[in-house]
């Protein structure tokens, strides 16, 4: 299938990403796919053939529409601050407004992320970002380059790269994958999530640069 999805097939993958995240891999079913994008269920099969298939292309779908978005702060100007700020600013908006993306994605991780495995590849090859031209899989390395930029400036100490980059997307994803945990035995936890959210930000953005800048005496 092209990576360049019509809007029908957009309607479709936006439908089953919602799906999967709730119900998983074996248990979303196609028919609630296809009520949830407003088609018939045949229309669905000629679309995508199959669940597994759909499956799939729901990865190329994510990494088109949120994952490229990610890399965009750290092509920009700006003190390593700065830019680390927007970063976090920008991936915490991206999974606040689409919470289906970290239950997703979590979901398939638990699996050992057979198919996430089995497709990169494909979509590494098909899939080019218009801005950087840059594939999925330079994203990692984006924001690795990013940290140790920071390192040889000075900017901040002398930190594993890769620990702070899991660091910084795991504070950033860890919100919104536990939020109902803590919602479920915090009464009236749920109607401040707004203002957490945005608060958020901040709180990620100062644990990581004040842990990381270089102290003086």
């Amino acid at each position: 299938m092209s990576t360049q999805f019509n809007e029908t097939e957009q309607a479709i993958l936006a439908a089953a990403l919602e799906e999967f995240s709730k119900h998983g891999r074996q248990g979303a079913r196609m028919q609630d796919i296809a009520d949830r994008a407003g088609l018939n269920k045949a229309l669905l099969h000629y679309y995508f053939r199959s669940k597994e298939r759909l499956y799939e292309e729901v990865f190329t779908y994510v990494f088109r529409h949120y994952f490229t978005r990610m890399t965009t702060p750290l092509r920009s100007d700006g003190s390593f601050a700065e830019i680390l700020r927007q970063f976090i600013h920008q991936y915490v908006d991206l999974l606040n407004e689409n919470p289906a993306l970290p239950m997703f994605m979590l979901r398939e991780v638990a699996e050992g992320a057979p198919v996430f495995r089995r497709r990169i590849g494909e979509i590494a090859a098909t899939h080019l970002d218009p801005e950087s031209g840059d594939t999925p899989l330079g994203l990692p390395n984006t924001i690795l380059a990013f940290f140790e930029r920071g390192v040889r400036e000075g900017a901040v100490t002398q930190a594993d790269p890769f620990q702070t980059m899991i660091s910084v997307m795991g504070a950033c994803i860890y919100f919104f994958a536990a939020f109902p945990i803590f919602a479920a035995v915090m009464p009236g936890l749920e109607q401040q999530r707004a203002a957490l959210t945005e608060a958020r930000k901040d709180h990620i953005f100062e644990l990581v640069y004040y842990g990381l800048k270089p102290r003086t005496e």
